[in-house]
């Protein structure tokens, strides 16, 4: 048996999994992530920030130490939305390079969705139905459609958490006008990157599973955790009235107050809301009242992918 690490440098977060793999499983040993928000206050150049990239490198030294000290004989790395749309992507990589020991894969938006449905299908029972796979980041949203559990065909939208929040969410609580400018740039963003459902003509509706953190903090609120469990969090149903719910609470409080709520990761609070209404958009867009949480995704699909753990690999 081997043990593996994987980083996600996301837009919002950075993640670290390792795990042991044998021939065909895959069997996480511990998980870490820090909120440095990599992909904030990008919009006027298109620049990962001098601050954001020197707490980006502190977090993946720590998290390399640490794979190293846990005897890891492999660490992967991918980057994904910020690092791939930023001007200064190159140097970035360069400076993780030198200050890490290790080179992270700037990988696009159909390699992510990949990666990230290898691992919801290593955690969650195959079922016979359609499946749109969703995984909302701080930089984009990737689907991923399956039929038997199969792949179909996949899409990128450069529709995440970070940019409505900054652009639109200024006082505190938003105010109606401003959640309505984050619901028109959202459609705006679904509608421009010409997503196309497979399953369009078929009477029954695809099975809905969201992976990624907006989706399981989500779970993590209704589940009312103050201590997240993925176990808890793999499976759990959610339905629209529930998100509903739970935006409505949100939107009602300040920030402060906002950030105590159960279940609610420290950091996730300004962003939260845009992620709870793409979630929202998503479901109303295929005619669902609810989908299945997947703490799963592509943590794990890198691993996977590294380990050629075919059974996965196949179907994905």
């Amino acid at each position: 048996m081997k043990r593996y690490a994987s980083i996600d440098i996301g837009s919002q977060t950075i993640r670290l999994l390792i795990a042991d793999c044998d021939a065909e499983t895959l069997y996480p040993v511990e998980r870490n992530r820090e909120i440095v928000q990599l992909g904030s206050n990008m919009q006027s150049n298109a620049r990962l920030q001098p601050d954001k990239i020197e707490l980006s490198l502190a977090c993946i030294k720590r998290f390399c130490e640490r794979a190293r000290a846990m005897k890891a004989d492999s660490i992967m790395a991918v980057a994904t939305a910020c690092v791939r749309q930023a001007k200064n992507k190159q140097d970035f990589i360069t400076r993780v390079q030198q200050t890490c020991g290790i080179l992270p894969e700037i990988i696009d938006g159909k390699h992510e969705a990949h990666l990230s449905r290898a691992g919801v299908l290593a955690a969650l029972p195959a079922l016979d139905s359609t499946q749109v796979i969703v995984d909302i980041g701080g930089g984009s949203t990737e689907l991923s459609f399956l039929a038997s559990g199969y792949f179909k065909q996949s899409c990128c939208l450069k529709c995440g958490v970070i940019e409505p929040t900054e652009q639109f969410l200024h006082t505190n609580p938003p105010g109606s006008l401003e959640i309505e400018a984050v619901k028109a740039w959202i459609h705006a963003g679904f509608s421009s990157g010409r997503m196309q459902n497979p399953f369009s003509k078929l009477d029954a509706l695809p099975v809905i599973i969201a992976t990624a953190g907006t989706a399981t903090t989500l779970a993590a609120m209704d589940l009312k955790l103050c201590n997240y469990e993925p176990a808890r969090i793999n499976g759990h149903q959610l339905s629209c009235t529930t998100i509903n719910a739970l935006l409505q609470n949100m939107l009602k409080l300040p920030l402060k107050m906002r950030s105590e709520l159960a279940g609610l990761e420290r950091g996730r609070a300004e962003v939260i809301i845009p992620g709870a209404l793409i979630l929202q958009h998503v479901l109303h867009s295929f005619g669902c009242t609810s989908c299945t949480i997947c703490d799963s995704g592509l943590l794990e699909g890198i691993i996977i992918q590294h380990a050629s753990l075919k059974k996965i690999i196949e179907k994905a």
